[in-house]
């Protein structure tokens, strides 16, 4: 039977790393030999994955944004393994997420991938756009990602000096910069604080220039 490439995802503190540590424990109580892939993009916890309640591992491989995940290096970690599993998998490069799926196709070894759907403007991550493209299964997480007004949050809302914006580069890490902060807002919250006042901001500077 051939094994999935599968994209989980969710809104931010949405849980997706406890839920790697969870599947990673249970994979290797049954005696599976785990590769744990992340992004040097995400700055966060540098080479381990940190989760909010302070647990700590250290990835097999931190993939810099060049790092062809086919290289001689990698494959020689990841040719025995019997599970590949990478956490913030928004951050993947297109070519990187092709790579992964040539890899589950070619050896049938399972490549679970957890992640972030859109970023703070709503739009798709080039990586997610191509997972949601190449993935045998894309499941939204039962996550306990919660708006500020108690919904459910679908949307991932940056906050610059305590105000919503859509303005700035696609990825600038929260700790990078002390004032920025990430927000994870339901549909109707993003559409109020985030999506109409970034319109009103554009409308303006457009009709400035």
């Amino acid at each position: 039977m051939q094994s999935k490439f599968i994209f989980y995802y969710s809104a931010m503190k949405g849980g997706k790393t406890t839920r790697i540590f969870q599947k990673i424990h249970d994979l290797e109580e049954n005696g599976q030999n785990v590769i744990l892939i992340k992004p040097s993009k995400d700055k966060k916890g540098q080479n381990n994955i940190i989760n909010r309640v302070g647990e700590k591992r250290k990835v097999d491989i931190l993939l810099g944004e060049k790092d062809n995940i086919l290289s001689e290096e990698n494959i020689d970690k990841i040719w025995y393994c019997d599970h590949i599993i990478v956490d913030e998998a928004q951050f993947l490069e297109p070519y990187q997420v092709e790579n992964l799926w040539e890899i589950n196709k070619r050896t049938n070894i399972p490549v679970t991938c957890f992640g972030l759907k859109s970023n703070f403007q709503g739009n798709l991550f080039p990586g997610t756009s191509r997972l949601i493209a190449l993935a045998d299964e894309v499941i939204e997480l039962d996550s306990n990602s919660i708006c500020i007004c108690g919904a459910p949050a679908k949307f991932n809302a940056r906050k610059v000096n305590g105000e919503f914006t859509m303005m700035g580069e696609e990825i600038e890490i929260d700790g990078d910069k002390n004032n920025i902060e990430y927000v994870p807002l339901c549909g109707s919250c993003y559409f109020k604080y985030v999506y109409s006042k970034g319109k009103k901001v554009h409308a303006k500077n457009q009709s400035s220039e």
